[in-house]
């Protein structure tokens, strides 16, 4: 892991330089996976096209990154909705929906590294800066350079977060979700088929977690809902909806997410306490002051 991270700059830059689509071109893409197969590695046919079946999750999946645009919440444009002077279509489309009070006292005591709100590193209280879950679906904001892959087995989905290594487990054996569940950093997660969309429902999350690096918060009581599909074989949609009564007044709904399929291999990215500790001693501490002797 220390290898990694000593690498990580050069990780984003080359996730920077190459497109989308020099990432499909082979499993083992050259920067992407530091310590893991080379391409020429590896048999040929790894590489080749599969045969479409809308049914079919399995494979690597990644947020396209645009210049100047990475996202990090369920919408990529935070806008004023009181705002009169935007168009209707966007204030329409503007959110977090307003925050009842627990809400907004749960979200004015968070002190965020980005966004408007930011506080320089080192001197926040996200938890992630030591070591604890993202949670979901703040994990899946990752997957703008850090990609996420689908498992089907007969009794259940897969999905494995590169970032922090997180394996999420959604039941397709026909459960309903637990009534009482005790509260868990992913939550629990039941899906189905609907004619060839994927539908997932959540719930049971732990309200420790942020929903983005923003400092948006949730409750235990949150439910979350995505629809997956298949467009072709490259291209996987995603539509979400949040419901959380006790911290938001009105359902959030995420803006629609296309991920593109990419032949590379998911590699080990483990938030390790020691190695996070001696970052935040020597890069993020250090930058305000902070750092030990």
């Amino acid at each position: 892991m220390r290898k990694h991270s000593l690498n990580s700059l050069s990780i984003v830059v080359s996730l920077v330089a190459f497109s989308g689509a020099t990432f499909a071109q082979t499993y083992g893409t050259k920067g992407y996976a530091p310590g893991a197969w080379k391409p020429e590695e590896l048999p040929k046919e790894l590489s080749a096209p599969k045969p479409f079946n809308p049914h079919d999750l399995s494979g690597v999946w990644s947020m396209p990154t645009k210049a100047n645009f990475e996202r990090h919440s369920l919408n990529d444009k935070r806008l004023n909705i009181q705002d009169k002077s935007l168009p209707g279509e966007m204030r329409a489309q503007s959110f977090p929906p307003p925050m009842t009070a627990w809400g907004k006292a749960k979200f004015e005591a968070t002190e965020p590294s980005y966004g408007p709100r930011s506080v320089p590193p080192g001197l926040g209280n996200d938890l992630v800066s030591t070591c604890e879950p993202l949670g979901y679906p703040r994990d899946l904001w990752e997957a703008n350079l850090r990609p996420f892959e689908f498992v089907q087995v007969s009794d259940r989905v897969l999905q494995h977060m590169q970032y922090h290594d997180l394996w999420r487990t959604i039941w397709t054996d026909g459960r309903a979700l637990p009534k009482d569940p005790d509260p868990a950093w992913n939550g629990y997660s039941i899906g189905h088929w609907d004619r060839d969309t994927f539908v997932v429902e959540s719930t049971g999350y732990d309200d420790r977690t942020w929903l983005d690096h923003f400092g948006d918060p949730h409750s235990d009581q949150m439910m979350l809902v995505e629809h997956y599909k298949r467009l072709d074989a490259d291209t996987l949609q995603l539509d979400m909806t949040l419901t959380d009564p006790k911290t938001y007044t009105a359902p959030w709904v995420a803006d629609t997410i296309a991920f593109e399929r990419v032949k590379v291999a998911i590699f080990e990215e483990i938030c390790a306490p020691s190695e996070e500790n001696r970052f935040n001693d020597r890069v993020r501490d250090a930058a305000v002051g902070k750092s030990k002797p």
